[in-house]
């Protein structure tokens, strides 16, 4: 959006948390990323997190808004909406809110909030009802790597949290590679206890642990500092999506369905090999990427032997898939610029 001329900034929430609060957010990822009927626990019981929040950051954020006359905002998470209406109400304008969903179906964070997205407008990137993809956001503009230019690789990760079944996949996987199976795996870690021992060919990555969501360093929030763990040190980090780079060489994805995952795999034409899902929106996505031919599960994988061929079917569908919807980010920025060249004409 701001190649395309647009000012753009984003927005933490967890940066708004006190400090206690921050403290427990980081204590509930731990927790989650070691016990995944813990995290399928708590997304079940999700609710608005109003109660973490550190009011005065919260207030001061609001006077920068005003003072700035802010009137166009993009939520990808529904706990914003509170904020959002109270700054509704306190400028009494008429606000331009988006909800845009990454999931297939409402989110937990937005059903902790339904009644207050009736001032906004839905997004969908793709949506399970509809069977179908809506809008799309490109990760970059180069065009999709071929099924036989990729390396004999897989990317196995977890998600930003390392939650789910990807380390028993990744078990399974070893013992494939006993029977001759040619896959080598990159293998996103969340400590680098977990980068040993090694199977001959994988890869292990990680995201600096000290890194922190909510940090705002000179260019705004950015991508975590993200390197390959070897041998337990990290040989040099990139704060771009250095992740994508591996999955746009490899031949699948093996992860729980996030959303940011499906952005990657619709980007790169890289289908996902579908792992347990976190709550029901993940399972939706999960039965969309298969209905759709994007994906195709762990287990009916593992039936074929594992095999290439079906990957390169999927991947073939990805690249032959019909593109329903706009590039989202340059959809929103036309809008903004046709309401801007609206309020400039004259009135008759």
């Amino acid at each position: 959006m701001r190649a395309l001329g647009v000012t753009v900034d984003v927005e933490i929430l967890e940066g708004y948390y006190s400090q206690d609060s921050q403290r427990r957010h980081l204590a509930h990822k731990t927790a989650y990323h070691h016990h995944f009927g813990l995290a399928l626990m708590a997304h079940r019981m999700a609710r608005g997190v109003e109660n973490c929040l550190d009011q005065p950051l919260i207030d001061e954020l609001l006077r920068q808004w005003i003072a700035e006359g802010r009137k166009n905002f993009i939520v990808w998470s529904g706990f914003w909406l509170p904020i959002l209406e109270k700054y509704r109400q306190l400028t009494d304008a008429s606000l331009q809110i988006d909800c845009c969903r990454i999931d297939a179906a409402v989110s937990a964070s937005f059903r902790a909030h339904e009644g207050l997205a009736r001032h906004a407008a839905e997004i969908w990137l793709w949506n399970w009802q509809e069977k179908k993809t809506l809008f799309e956001i490109s990760v970059d503009d180069r065009p999709p790597v071929g099924f036989s230019d990729r390396d004999t690789r897989l990317v196995l990760h977890g998600g930003g949290w390392g939650i789910g079944t990807y380390r028993d996949a990744r078990t399974e996987m070893a013992n494939r590679q006993k029977r001759k199976t040619p896959w080598a795996l990159d293998v996103v870690i969340h400590d680098r206890a977990e980068a040993a021992p090694s199977r001959t060919g994988d890869q292990y990555f990680m995201v600096d642990p000290d890194w922190r969501t909510w940090q705002r360093g000179i260019e705004g929030h950015t991508f975590p500092p993200f390197a390959r763990v070897d041998s337990g040190r990290d040989t040099g980090a990139a704060n771009d999506h250095a992740l994508y780079e591996l999955i746009r060489s490899s031949k699948a994805i093996i992860s729980k369905p996030g959303g940011g995952t499906l952005i990657d795999s619709l980007s790169s034409a890289t289908p996902v090999v579908l792992l347990e899902p976190c709550g029901n929106a993940e399972a939706c996505n999960g039965a969309l990427w298969e209905h759709l031919g994007f994906g195709i599960p762990f287990s009916k994988w593992c039936e074929t032997g594992c095999s290439e061929s079906p990957l390169q079917e999927l991947h073939e569908n990805l690249l032959r898939r019909k593109r329903n919807g706009p590039d989202y980010p340059r959809h929103y920025v036309e809008g903004i610029q046709h309401r801007e060249r609206a309020c400039q004409s004259p009135t008759l």
